[in-house]
């Protein structure tokens, strides 16, 4: 068995790619209670490798595949402009460039626990919209349920064992943890 934690960056400065103070506090409040974590991997971008060296203390890999959706599955989630898990789950089934990439997206996520010893634990850290079409991909009843897409440093955390998802759930980051955090 192991678990596979794949969160969104934490609350970035608007002006550029890196987080903003408050961000880079609740990565720390957060990652005091979530870790450790046998291997991180993370979006190149600046936000996403603040995050998780906060969240983790280390990295491991960064891969390009968690930094953004491919231009032309962009655009079709942008037009729909999903407000659940559950619509990204119809989404990836009705478009096969959305599909695509949710399955490409699941097979990281497999690639990766690989990498992890049996009873292991993964930390994944990238962007909106990648994590949800990631979980479309890999375990799209559960994620049917799952409701709003995600806040910053909020994920879902997934169970691979003997070769197949066995549990899924979204994790949220409460109020009472982060105080007011925007979108």
């Amino acid at each position: 068995m192991r678990v596979l934690e794949h969160r969104r960056h934490s609350v970035r400065d608007a002006a550029e790619d890196a987080l903003s103070p408050v961000g880079r506090a609740l990565a720390r409040r957060v990652g005091a209670t979530i870790g450790p974590f046998d291997r991180v991997v993370t979006s190149p971008k600046g936000r996403a490798v603040e995050t998780a060296l906060a969240l983790a203390g280390h990295i491991e890999a960064r891969r390009a595949e968690l930094g953004r959706l491919p231009d032309e599955a962009l655009a079709r989630v942008e037009e729909a402009s999903p407000h659940s898990f559950g619509e990204y789950v119809r989404l990836a089934r009705a478009s096969p460039i959305v599909g695509e990439v949710a399955r490409r997206q699941a097979a990281l996520w497999v690639e990766e626990l690989e990498r992890v010893p049996d009873g292991g634990r993964l930390l994944l850290i990238s962007h909106a919209g990648v994590i949800e079409l990631g979980t479309a991909g890999a375990v799209p009843g559960p994620a049917e349920a799952f409701g709003a897409p995600l806040l910053p440093l909020e994920g879902v955390r997934v169970t691979w064992e003997r070769g197949r998802w066995t549990r899924a759930e979204v994790v949220r980051v409460s109020a009472e943890t982060t105080g007011p955090v925007r979108r």
